[in-house]
């Protein structure tokens, strides 16, 4: 999974960065504005993703391969039919969304609806493999976006279709992984019923399960939500009450620190899956949660010295200048997406377990931190110290949550 996300964000990297140097000023920045549309959108089918990793996995321990199936049905219909919608409003819309991104192309609209299709319905595979802990294939999935989404856009950029080139590359590479994804699943999914037969009364559990499933959706969905307000609610309220400029540094520090932010992400991958079969066999999980927590808090803590250390060296790299007013905000970003890395492993965990409790400090939190920058924003400084102390705080508390299993913890805490 490092290898798989690890290649994939490079090639998107690489696919920015000979756009920005190829297109004209003016197209890549409409293309930039779609492919923010584009993220805003397509966030919440994670979601789905995460749903899908959870009953999967918690099915398969028991043999439960019907409801794996029935589970990954109703998903793609579900998300097929949401994603149609998405994609003739925004056929129909195309005009005036093309108005308001100032595009005079409609072309590259309905592209952009082509592509938010497939990438709405391509968690659901996605879900079914990662659950099912077939990790290779769904590694080998992403790499095969992101090449081909790197490769077709040089291709169609040579040729000269512009703009169209570069969506046009992102709704190909999103329509061959979707098909070889389901198809990598319809090969993992095993036939078989397993041991435990369907039940006498399939209405009435599929309308049970289905209300669990729908259940655990909406925690996921409130945990996703929140999670993503604070780590971006705070780059939104600069750019609201800063001048132009210093909103801009602040987004280049910001990049800097979503590296770090991201980089547990491929044992998350891993961890909830696993956490997630063990919980639905009654066993601990608490040990496996440490070895996530030690590996990630290893590699955060090396992200965040090189930070610490090589501001300037991340800028370049990253923005081809070195911005002198970028480097202190480059340290504290770091210090604060170390916290916000650990705490996201930890709310893997809770939603591995079913846990509901850790929703109040996570909302609470989301709140004072958008009222403090609200109330507060004198220096670019202070607003990282208000962000640096909800993660903190978060941290703090999700770990307080789990040391209320005090007998599991000393022994997770012996056997790590």
């Amino acid at each position: 999974m490092f290898v798989g996300i690890g290649l994939f964000n490079l090639f998107n990297l690489l696919y920015h960065l000979f756009m920005v140097r190829t297109l004209p000023p003016a197209e890549y920045g409409h293309l930039n504005a779609l492919l923010s549309l584009f993220m805003i959108i397509s966030v919440p089918s994670s979601t789905v993703q995460t749903t899908i990793t959870k009953f999967v996995s918690s099915f398969q321990v028991q043999y439960e391969y019907h409801r794996i199936r029935e589970l990954l049905r109703h998903f793609l219909l579900l998300m097929s039919i949401i994603a149609f919608s998405f994609f003739l409003l925004l056929s129909f819309g195309g005009p005036i969304l093309s108005s308001f991104f100032q595009i005079s192309s409609y072309r590259v609209v309905f592209l952009l609806g082509l592509a938010l299709f497939f990438a709405m319905v391509i968690p659901v595979p996605w879900g079914g493999l990662q659950g099912l802990h077939k990790f290779g294939s769904l590694a080998s999935n992403l790499i095969m976006n992101g090449i081909l989404k790197f490769a077709l856009g040089i291709l169609f950029i040579y040729l000269g279709w512009g703009i169209s080139g570069a969506m046009g590359a992102i709704v190909l590479s999103y329509f061959v992984t979707t098909f070889f994804a389901l198809l990598m699943l319809g090969i993992h999914l095993p036939r078989r019923e397993g041991i435990i037969q369907k039940d006498k009364n399939p209405k009435g559990l599929y309308l049970s399960y289905f209300s669990d499933v729908y259940h655990y959706f909406l925690t996921v969905g409130m945990t996703m939500l929140c999670f993503i307000l604070l780590t971006n609610i705070d780059l939104i309220l600069v750019k609201h009450f800063f001048k132009p400029v210093e909103a801009g540094y602040y987004s280049i520090a910001q990049m800097v620190g979503k590296i770090i932010l991201f980089l547990p992400l491929p044992i998350i991958m891993v961890m909830f899956p696993k956490l997630s079969s063990l919980e639905a066999q009654g066993r601990k999980t608490l040990s496996t949660l440490m070895r996530s927590l030690i590996i990630g808090g290893v590699i955060s803590i090396l992200a965040l010295i090189f930070g610490l250390l090589f501001p300037s060296l991340l800028i370049r790299i990253l923005s081809g200048k070195v911005y002198l007013e970028c480097v202190p905000l480059v340290k504290i970003f770091s210090v604060n997406m170390t916290f916000f890395a650990l705490t996201l492993i930890l709310l893997y965990y809770h939603l591995s377990t079913h846990g509901t409790r850790f929703l109040y400090p996570l909302i609470s939190l989301t709140l004072i931190q958008t009222g403090l920058i609200a109330l507060f924003h004198k220096t670019l400084i202070q607003v990282l110290f208000i962000v640096g102390g909800v993660a903190l705080s978060l941290f703090i508390a999700n770990l307080f949550l789990i040391y209320k299993k005090p007998v599991e913890y000393r022994s997770a805490l012996l056997a790590g």
